[in-house]
């Protein structure tokens, strides 16, 4: 049976204590009256003095009880009271709300006036969509409530809320669960970070934007690439990448300013915009260049079509204080995906190419990147002259990797890497732009630089004490050149000691083994003034066994195909283990290049390699960073030959 409410209880405790007190006093009255009767009869004047001493006991202890609730009842009030001043004068809005249906039992002063609410309109209503309609997402609702479900909590979830007046704001909310009575119940803490947002918005619109002309830069335009390529991938839809540089741009700039030449980008930004679909892209790359991203496209002739558009756009005069300027055409520069199958980086040069093209055959048109030979050699043309200008200008650098004795754990020379320092495109690694010089009049150049920047810096490190061998590779038709043994000793000799004994040549195996005669009486001559070769990606070319001992090379550098696949590829690792051979059985020395982990040493090693270059020992670097990592070297106590053990 259930105990009477704690009210109920005090009535009957006081009831029960007047009550007691009449029978007390009865039985003192009747006592009095017995005495006077019988004299020496105290029995009922005994029983009632017990009762009376039991009485006021139990009267003390119900007073106290009563006390203790009422001082506890206090207590509650006063919390209460705290509890409701500390919720409504919190700066942050706060609501307390069911879990189950999301009704708002109570709401701080701060939520009402932040949401622009009514204090009447809040309580009883819910936070859901069509109710009280304070979150913008339903989705982000959604996710808010299955997180609490889960976990119990959720801390600083962006999510964008709603006014009352229609306008949107962006918070950070924090909500915990607890129980109450047997109900499920959220207080949730808002956070406006309005003001934060907008910030870093503005920060990230001009980190990626142009800020002369308002439109996406380089780096968005290469992210809404990547993406436009992903669901291209996914749609079978087209992806067109249009390169427009401006013809007659540069006579605005000379005779009229750049003034004038910023208003024609800004105008020529808003028609590109305007020959554009929503979905599509307009970028300014810098300069008069831009780039149209044209995306979703079904066949050719919506491309054609928006290409059309983009080219008719400047039919129309500028208007140039007061005055109209013609003259100002395009050049236009396309690649299509998936026909042209590169990143977001190649496609953007590809189209870089064919618009070069386009200007080349007369401006004012556009002209499709094609894959065929023909197209790419137009476009080569092009790029040489970039390339000898930016020689010219310096853009060039050299990177060195170090090569280590691993068994001794001593450092023996570096490879030098040549690097482009691209003004657009940042540094750029040699296989975007090697392949395209050794077959043409710019190898000898190239090369001529390469080897006088190594003599330069070996010789400035050899002042500090630093004297390891270093190799460079050499192009085969700069090798071939008439007199290369005797310019080679001409730069040589403009070094008190010589150079000779720190600098060595790489050849690339499969190009040598194409000359092989001629490029044999070059190498002789080259070993006669001191200088030493390696033949480099050794075992990719035909015929190595028939033709090693005809070259003479004093070193064999395994290609980093072969190790690179080592651990994984039986066959790989046969063919490494044939070429240690091989440089075992003809006296030459060996280097690994390509090994890349602790692994990649250890299996060298055991296979009697001991000279690696590779990631595992350490990257390409500049040569400003050479002598701190000289300085700081330790072998790697990893570089074990897998078949030996930590007690051999």
């Amino acid at each position: 049976m259930a105990e009477p409410p704690v009210d109920a209880r005090e009535g009957e405790a006081r009831a029960e204590i007047v009550r007691l007190n009449k029978i007390i006093q009865a039985l003192m009255n009747r006592a009095e009256r017995s005495t006077e009767v019988q004299g020496s009869d105290f029995t009922l004047f005994e029983t009632a003095i017990m009762l009376e001493e039991r009485v006021r006991a139990r009267t003390v202890e119900l007073e106290a009880a009563l006390a203790e609730k009422e001082r506890v009842s206090g207590a509650l009030r006063k919390s209460e009271a705290q509890f409701a001043a500390i919720f409504n004068m919190t700066p942050d809005p706060i609501a307390l709300t069911r879990l189950s249906d999301g009704v708002v039992v109570e709401a701080s002063r701060s939520f009402t006036r932040y949401f622009g609410l009514d204090a009447a309109d809040v309580v009883g209503r819910a936070t859901l969509p069509g109710d009280l309609d304070i979150w913008v997402s339903a989705e982000e609702r959604q996710g808010w409530r299955e997180m609490l479900e889960r976990a119990g909590e959720v801390v600083g979830l962006q999510a964008q809320m709603r006014r009352r007046d229609g306008s949107q704001v962006t918070v950070l909310v924090s909500s915990r669960v607890f129980e109450a009575g047997g109900e499920q119940y959220v207080v949730t803490d808002i956070h406006d970070i309005s003001v934060q947002a907008r910030r870093a918005a503005y920060l990230e619109g001009i980190a990626s934007h142009d800020p002369l002309t308002g439109l996406p830069n380089r780096l968005l335009i290469a992210d809404r690439l990547a993406q436009a390529i992903g669901r291209s991938r996914r749609s079978g839809l087209r992806v067109a990448v249009c390169y427009l540089d401006l013809d007659g741009f540069k006579e605005i700039n000379d005779t009229l300013g750049h003034a004038a030449g910023d208003r024609v980008l800004v105008e020529v930004a808003r028609r590109l915009r305007l020959c554009v679909r929503s979905g599509d892209t307009v970028a300014r790359l810098g300069g008069d260049e831009f780039v149209v991203l044209l995306t979703d496209l079904v066949d050719d002739n919506e491309c054609v079509a928006a290409l059309d558009r983009l080219l008719a756009s400047f039919g129309q005069a500028f208007d140039l204080d007061g005055q109209s300027r013609g003259g100002i055409s395009a050049s236009i520069g396309i690649t299509v995906f998936p026909t042209d199958q590169g990143d977001p980086d190649t496609l953007i040069r590809h189209a870089d190419h064919a618009m070069y093209t386009a200007k080349q055959a007369g401006k004012n048109r556009y002209h499709l990147f094609d894959t065929s030979h023909e197209q790419r050699q137009t476009a080569l043309k092009k790029t040489l002259q970039h390339l000898r200008e930016a020689l010219a200008r310096g853009e060039f650098c050299l990177y060195y990797q170090p090569q280590v004795d691993c068994r001794l754990g001593k450092v023996v020379g570096f490879e030098a890497l040549i690097r482009w320092r691209h003004p657009r495109l940042g540094l750029m690694p040699p296989a975007e732009f090697i392949p395209l010089i050794e077959d043409t009049e710019l190898a000898a150049a190239f090369g001529e630089w390469v080897i006088g920047a190594v003599l330069a810096q070996s010789d400035a490190w050899r002042r500090v004490g630093v004297e390891l061998q270093i190799s460079v590779n050499i192009f085969i038709r700069h090798l071939l050149e008439a007199d290369f043994s005797r310019k080679l000793a001409a730069m040589l000799n403009g070094y008190p000691w010589g150079g000779r004994s720190l600098l060595q040549l790489e050849l690339v195996e499969t190009a040598a083994l194409k000359e092989l005669n001629t490029v044999r009486a070059v190498v002789e001559e080259c070993r006669q003034i001191g200088i030493a070769f390696s033949l480099d990606d050794f075992g990719t070319g035909y015929s190595t066994l028939a033709h090693l001992r005809h070259l003479p090379a004093d070193e064999i550098k395994i290609d980093r195909s072969f190790v690179a696949q080592m651990l994984e590829s039986a066959e790989d690792r046969v063919i490494v283990e044939a070429v240690i051979g091989l440089s075992q059985a003809f006296g030459r020395s060996l280097v690994a290049e390509g090994a890349e982990t602790t692994a990649h040493v250890g299996a060298l090693l055991a296979l009697g390699c001991n000279i690696v270059q590779g990631y595992a020992v350490a990257r390409p670097m500049p040569a400003e960073d050479v002598l701190p990592w000289l300085r700081g070297f330790q072998p790697d106590p990893g570089w074990q030959p897998l078949h030996e053990t930590d007690d051999d």
